[in-house]
């Protein structure tokens, strides 16, 4: 048994430009999981405090208490009933229920309060290119968007200038757009990964991209960070918008170091992992996934200056407040800004030294520790 920790909460200002707003330093945690995970993809609190978290390297599925100390794992790996191979992600269902995306069988399953894994439904259809639900609300609207590409009437993909934000009910099986997302042209950054037979090229953004990112809140409101100027702007169920005060701030420049730190991301199996022969929606093409090698940061393009925020910036606390992440300098921690539901930043969050943010819960903040080994320890933080 574990004891816990009063939480500390460090408070400063924080001067952004000509902007200041309150700065809230993380500190101590309430709780410590005793055991490490390799990489948590996905993390759910249920309504009990135990936790639900997907391990996408361990291919794993699991409950977690942090107050007992005790984990159960949830299924196993494989491709029939109850099964899968290749945890992307959770999102909170009604009921205590949790969806879980599964890369590895192009599926999504709902997982109940006790553990079953009761139904699942292909992440392919024939009315969207590819579907990769990320964000739910609390009626259980599954939100996503399609990465600013569309197929033709030939069956070709091609680039849009905007980008619906669909929701899925899932009772009656209905896509609905509901918002729309405007994209900034980007340079593709193509690298080649050696395999049997020959060679296979991926392509993917340039390292560190200007975009448009957004979010879904649980009462269905939209949340789309825009990059040029820098500002939020919320979409009601409605369609009605307001948008808060843009955010000035000073560009970071690209150092060298942060290159090779670009370079370990996309290397470590945690930025993309590709399925190779097989997992169609059924589950059962026998599949295996390959991590895309570590690129060379030396052949890349590289702008001179950071955006404003990450590309997988933006999340919404179960209370409705909008997290957006920095792009900060190298030596400096993580540091978030945290929006109201009018849009206009209400404080600063800075993580401890070593820490990223996996989830929340209701009051909650989940951050990893992450060691020499690369293994990431679990602590849970009040809400700031």
């Amino acid at each position: 048994m574990r004891s816990l920790i009063v939480g500390i909460l460090l408070v400063t200002a924080a001067p952004l430009g000509a902007q200041s707003v309150k700065r809230v330093t993380l500190a101590n945690p309430e709780a410590t999981f005793p055991e490490p995970f390799s990489r948590i993809a996905g993390l759910r609190q249920l309504s009990d405090g135990r936790l639900v978290i997907a391990d996408r390297l361990e291919q794993a599925v699991r409950f977690v208490d942090l107050e007992s100390g005790l984990m159960e794992d949830i299924g196993h790996v494989g491709g029939g009933p109850g099964e899968y191979r290749m945890p992307a992600g959770l999102l909170p269902l009604p009921a205590d229920s949790t969806l879980l995306i599964d890369f590895g069988n192009m599926r999504m399953s709902v997982i109940a309060p006790d553990g079953r894994i009761a139904g699942s439904t292909s992440l392919m259809r024939s009315d969207v290119l590819f579907m990769r639900p990320t964000g739910a609300d609390a009626r259980g609207g599954l939100y996503f968007d399609q990465g600013g590409v569309r197929l033709s009437s030939g069956g070709r993909i091609e680039s849009v200038s905007t980008q619906p934000i669909a929701r899925l009910d899932l009772a009656s099986d209905r896509i609905d757009t509901v918002a729309a997302l405007p994209m900034v042209e980007q340079p593709q950054a193509v690298r080649s990964m050696s395999m049997r037979g020959g060679q296979m090229r991926i392509a993917g953004l340039s390292p560190y991209p200007t975009q448009n990112v957004w979010a879904v809140a649980p009462d269905g409101r939209i949340a789309i960070v825009h990059a040029d100027p820098y500002h939020v702007e919320w979409i009601s169920s409605s369609g009605t918008s307001i948008s808060g005060t843009p955010v000035e701030y000073t560009p970071v420049r690209v150092t060298d170091r942060d290159k090779e730190a670009w370079a370990d991301r996309m290397g470590d199996g945690s930025a993309l992992m590709v399925m190779v022969g097989g997992g169609g929606g059924g589950g059962r093409g026998g599949g295996r996934t390959m991590r895309v090698p570590r690129p060379d940061p030396d052949g890349m393009e590289w702008p001179e200056f950071k955006p404003a925020f990450d590309r997988q910036a933006a999340r919404v606390t179960p209370g409705g407040e909008l997290w957006v992440q920095r792009h900060v300098a190298f030596s400096e921690p993580v540091t978030y800004d945290v929006f109201d539901d009018s849009g206009n930043r209400v404080r600063q969050v800075v993580l401890p030294e070593g820490r990223q943010l996996v989830g929340f819960g209701p009051g909650m903040v989940f951050l990893v520790n992450i060691d020499e080994d690369d293994l990431q320890w679990l602590e849970a933080y009040r809400m700031p």
